[in-house]
């Protein structure tokens, strides 16, 4: 169903873009890049266009907030679908999140139930705001 997407894991911690891959891959999907900070996502949205970002909210040079509002900066990324993805469950940064218009969390630990009902919302249901 997904194999013809193409999803960004925007993430520091490189098991933690392993476990992700994984899953996208256990879903279908196949064209899966992988980048370590929000400036390198940003350089590759602008030369590929992607059906799906998956970022962690904390990270160097860039981190998932500043990623997004990037993306929502920019025209021609602003409608990707983007999942945030912390550890931190604090529901005021998650609020403060959502206020910016980041819509979608997963929050870590996360088990494949979690990740696939996550995917699932994002890309195969229109978002009413």
């Amino acid at each position: 169903m997904f194999a013809t997407c193409s999803v960004l894991i925007v993430d520091d911690d490189s098991f933690a873009r392993g476990i992700i891959r994984h899953h996208l891959v256990r879903l279908g999907f196949q064209n899966i890049f992988e980048v370590s900070d929000g400036e390198e996502a940003l350089a590759i949205l602008r030369s590929a266009r992607m059906q799906l970002i998956i970022a962690d909210r904390y990270m160097p040079v860039m981190n998932g907030v500043e990623l997004f509002c990037g993306i929502q900066a920019d025209p021609s990324l602003k409608g990707i679908p983007f999942v945030m993805i912390t550890m931190e469950d604090n529901q005021a940064k998650i609020e403060d999140a959502t206020t910016l218009g980041i819509h979608h969390y997963l929050i870590k630990p996360f088990n494949a139930e979690m990740f696939d009902a996550k995917i699932n919302e994002v890309l195969l249901q229109p978002e009413v705001l």
